[in-house]
């Protein structure tokens, strides 16, 4: 079978699938051409990308037709998120937080510190 046909550059289908993608038919390497002009598989593969680019090329360049509200429902949507006000933490409420999290850090750090001079004695 072609497709399972190993070159003496060791190139297999599998390995070619990034750059049949990645690049146009021009840039392929030699091995790469080679492979493509004796593989059935790849071919159809090439094809396929080829007529992929194709359509992509099309729908590029084809006209869409938008409802003509839906960019003012868009502002009007982001205008009522942006109104909402994010849930805050009073300034008081957040330094007794900020002090009972370090007051907690000193503690662990003591207890750890007298378990191993406990544990040195």
């Amino acid at each position: 079978m072609p497709s399972e046909k190993i070159l003496p550059t060791d190139v297999a289908c599998r390995d070619l699938v990034d750059e049949l993608v990645s690049t146009d038919e021009s840039l392929l390497s030699l091995p790469t051409r080679v492979h493509v002009a004796e593989c059935l598989r790849c071919q159809a593969e090439l094809a396929s990308y080829r007529r992929l680019r194709r359509m992509m090329r099309t729908l590029a360049n084809a006209p869409i037709d938008l409802d003509p509200m839906l960019e003012h429902d868009i502002r009007d949507l982001l205008d009522q998120l942006d109104q909402t006000s994010a849930r805050r933490i009073p300034a008081r409420a957040a330094a007794t937080l900020g002090g009972i999290a370090a007051a907690a850090g000193v503690i662990a750090l003591a207890k750890r510190q007298r378990r191993a001079t406990r544990l040195a004695i």
